[in-house]
C-alpha cells in the first residue's frame, strides 16, 4: 500500500513522528506570518496619520509630526519581533530536519544490511552509498529548510491575499489575475525541474558508482597503463553531471525572470488604478503605501517558493530512491518458528540440490553429498566448476532453486539466519580488515571475547611474529583493509578470528592461496588445531589442504564428477588425477 503512495506524502509523514517540534515550528510559522503583516499596516497609518496630517493614525500614538518617531519605534518593534521569530522557526525547523534525517539514514542503511546477496549483486556500491549519504542529505535539507519555508510561505500568500481584499477589493483583483499565469509557470518549472533533478540523482548514483570502482581498482588500471581510459570514462560522468546541473540552473533562469515580470505587471495596475482611487477620494495615500508593500510582500514568498520548491522536488527524488531500497524485501528471511542453533554438531548434506544466481543460468545442477559432524571435505575442480556457491548455500547467503541444504538434519532455511551464522566461521582469501585495532578486528568489537582468549587464538595460529612486530601488540591499529599488515599476517588474523568465535562449521574458501609457502607451514599447524573438532569445508588449490581431506569433491560444470579421498582419486586415473599432474602445487582456481 504505502509502496503505491507519492513520495512527497511519504516523506512528510515522518513529519507525524517529531510532533512536538512540528507543533512548535507551526506556532512560529504562523505567528511569523501575522507580525510579517504588521509592518504595511504601521506605513498606512503612519502616512496617513502624521506624515499627511489627517486621522488615520492609530488613537493611541500622537496625531502631530511628532509623534512620527513613536511609528518608526513601532516598526522596529516589529522588524525586530519578526526577526526573533525567524530565528526560531529556523532552529526549531533544523532541530526536526536532522532528527527526522537520522532517522531515514538509520532505516535506510538497517534495511541495506538486511538485503540478500542477491541484492549486492546487482547494485553497484557506489550507488548505495548515494542513497545513504547524498539521497538523504536531500531529504534532511528539505526537512530542515524547505518544509517549514514552504508552509510558512503558503500561508503567507494565503494571509496577504485576505488583506488585500480587505483593504481595497477591486485592485485585489489585479493580483488575481496573474496568478493563473502563476500557476502555469509554476507548473511548467515543476515538470521540468523534476525531471532534470531525476537526471542530476542519476548521474550522482553513476559517477560515485565508477569513482568508488575506479579506486578500488587502482592497481589493475595502474598495472596495465589504463590511467588515460580511467580519467576518460571519469570525465564522461563529470560532464554528464555537469549537463545535468545545468538543465535545472536553466530552468531557475526562467523561471525568475518571468515571477520579475509578472510582479512589475502587477505593480503597474496597482499604480494605474490606486492612482484613479487617490484622485477619486476612495482610497488613502496610506491605503496606496500599505497596498503597494503587500503586493511587494506577496511576491516575495512566491520567489522563495520557487527556491524551496527546487528543495522539495530534489527531495522527492530521492525520497523515491530511498523508498526503492527500502521497499526491496529482503529474498533471505527467517521462518515464523526460525529456530536457534546453539548446539550444532556441524553435519552438513546436500539433497539434490540446483541452484543458479539468475534463473536461466544454473550452477549448480543436482548436487548430494554428506558432510558428518567433525570431519573434512575438500571440494576441488576448475573455474566456474560451483565450489564457492557450496559454500554461499551452507551459510545461507542464498536459497537453493530445488533440494536442500540440512545442517544437522534441519533445513539451513529453518533456522535463524543470525543464530546459523554465528556457528559458521569462513576464511576467504581476500581478508576483509577494518580500521581499529588487532584485537577489534579479531574479536570483531565483541567485548564478551577477552584479551585473553584473543592472544590465545593469535598463539595457536602462529601469530606470535606478528604481535611481537608491531607496536602496541593487540592495541596496535590496523589501517583501512590492513593496508599495514602482509598479506600473510592478514590470512593469519582471519584464522585467529575464525578461531576466538569457536564455530562448528569452518568454512575456508582458497584460504591459504596467499599465503607463500613458508608462511603456509607455519599456519598448517594452526589450521589443524582450528579444525580439531569441527567440521571443515575446504575450497583449495594446495595440496598440503587436501591430501589429510577425510572426502574430496570434484566440480565440474555443476555436478559432482568425482568423489573420494586423495589416494582414491590419484587412483581412479580420472579428472582429479589430470589436474593434480597438471600441477605440482594442485593450483586449482575457483
Amino acid at each position: 500500500m504505502s509502496a503505491r503512495r507519492h513520495p512527497l506524502l511519504r516523506l512528510l509523514a515522518y513529519i507525524a513522528r517529531r510532533p512536538g517540534l512540528v507543533g512548535l515550528s507551526l506556532l512560529t510559522m504562523i505567528a511569523g506570518a501575522g507580525v510579517d503583516l504588521l509592518l504595511p499596516e504601521i506605513v498606512k497609518r503612519a502616512v496617513d496619520g502624521p506624515i499627511t496630517g489627517g486621522d488615520g493614525g492609530f488613537a493611541s500614538l500622537p496625531a502631530g509630526p511628532e509623534g512620527l518617531r513613536w511609528y518608526a519605534l513601532a516598526a522596529t518593534v516589529v522588524l525586530l519581533f519578526a526577526a526573533a521569530l525567524r530565528a526560531a522557526r529556523t532552529i526549531v525547523s533544523v532541530m526536526a530536519g536532522r532528527l527526522i534525517g537520522m532517522s531515514l539514514r538509520l532505516e535506510v542503511f538497517r534495511q541495506i544490511q538486511a538485503q540478500g546477496m542477491r541484492f549486492f549483486d546487482r547494485t553497484p556500491v557506489g550507488v548505495l552509498t548515494t542513497r545513504v549519504t547524498g539521497d538523504v542529505e536531500a531529504v534532511e535539507e528539505f526537512f530542515s529548510s524547505g518544509v517549514a519555508a514552504v508552509f510558512h510561505d503558503i500561508l503567507k500568500l494565503v494571509l496577504i491575499l485576505l488583506v488585500l481584499f480587505a483593504v481595497h477589493a477591486q485592485l485585489a483583483l489585479c493580483v488575481v489575475a496573474v496568478l493563473p499565469l502563476l500557476a502555469l509557470a509554476g507548473v511548467v518549472f515543476a515538470r521540468r525541474s523534476r525531471r532534470d533533478f531525476t537526471r542530476v540523482r542519476s548521474e550522482v548514483a553513476a559517477s560515485n558508482g565508477y569513482t568508488t570502482e575506479a579506486i578500488a581498482g587502482l592497481s589493475v588500471t595502474r598495472l596495465f597503463q589504463r590511467e588515460s581510459r580511467a580519467i576518460e570514462r571519469y570525465s564522461g560522468h563529470a560532464e554528464a553531471l555537469c549537463d545535468a546541473h545545468v538543465a535545472t540552473v536553466r530552468n531557475f533562469a526562467l523561471f525568475f525572470p518571468s515571477v520579475q515580470v509578472l510582479s512589475a505587471l502587477t505593480l503597474a495596475l496597482v499604480v494605474h488604478f490606486g492612482a484613479d482611487g487617490i484622485g477619486a477620494g476612495t482610497f488613502t495615500y496610506g491605503e496606496f503605501f500599505q497596498f503597494y508593500l503587500l503586493i511587494n510582500l506577496f511576491f516575495e514568498p512566491i520567489r522563495t517558493l520557487a527556491e524551496n520548491l527546487n528543495m522539495m522536488l530534489q527531495a522527492m527524488v530521492s525520497g523515491e530512491r530511498l523508498f526503492g531500497v527500502l521497499d526491496t524485501a529482503p529474498e533471505i528471511v527467517d521462518g515464523p518458528d526460525a529456530r536457534g542453533a546453539d548446539r550444532l554438531r556441524g553435519a552438513v548434506r546436500f539433497d539434490e540440490v540446483h541452484f543458479g544466481y539468475r534463473a536461466d543460468e544454473p550452477v549448480l545442477r543436482g548436487v548430494s553429498f554428506d558432510v558428518p559432524a567433525g570431519s573434512t571435505l575438500a571440494i576441488v575442480g576448475p573455474t566456474g566448476a560451483g565450489k564457492s556457491s557450496i559454500l554461499n548455500l551452507i551459510s545461507r547467503f542464498y536459497d537453493v532453486q530445488q533440494g536442500a541444504v540440512t545442517v544437522d538434519g534441519v533445513d539451513v532455511r529453518d533456522y535463524a539466519r543470525r543464530a546459523l551464522r554465528a556457528r559458521i566461521a569462513i576464511v576467504l582469501q581476500d581478508v576483509f580488515l577494518f580500521r581499529g585495532s588487532v584485537l577489534d578486528n579479531v574479536r570483531l568489537f565483541d567485548e564478551s571475547i577477552t584479551r585473553e582468549k584473543v592472544t590465545a587464538a593469535l598463539h595457536t595460529v602462529h601469530a606470535d611474529d606478528l604481535l611481537a612486530r608491531v607496536a602496541g601488540g593487540l592495541d596496535a591499529p590496523i589501517e583501512e583493509r590492513g593496508a599495514n599488515l602482509s598479506t600473510g599476517e592478514r590470512q593469519l588474523l582471519a584464522f585467529a578470528r575464525a578461531l576466538v568465535h569457536d564455530p562448528a562449521i569452518l568454512v575456508l574458501d582458497e584460504a591459504t592461496s596467499s599465503v607463500d609457502t613458508a608462511t603456509e607451514r607455519r599456519v598448517q599447524e594452526g589450521l589443524d588445531a582450528l579444525r580439531r573438532d569441527r567440521t571443515t569445508i575446504i575450497v583449495a588449490h594446495r595440496l598440503s589442504t587436501i591430501r589429510s581431506a577425510d572426502q574430496i569433491l570434484v566440480m565440474q560444470r555443476g555436478r559432482i564428477a568425482e568423489q573420494g579421498t586423495h589416494a582414491e582419486l590419484l587412483a581412479l586415473g580420472g579428472l582429479y588425477r589430470r589436474l593434480y599432474d597438471e600441477s605440482d602445487a594442485l593450483r586449482f582456481q575457483g
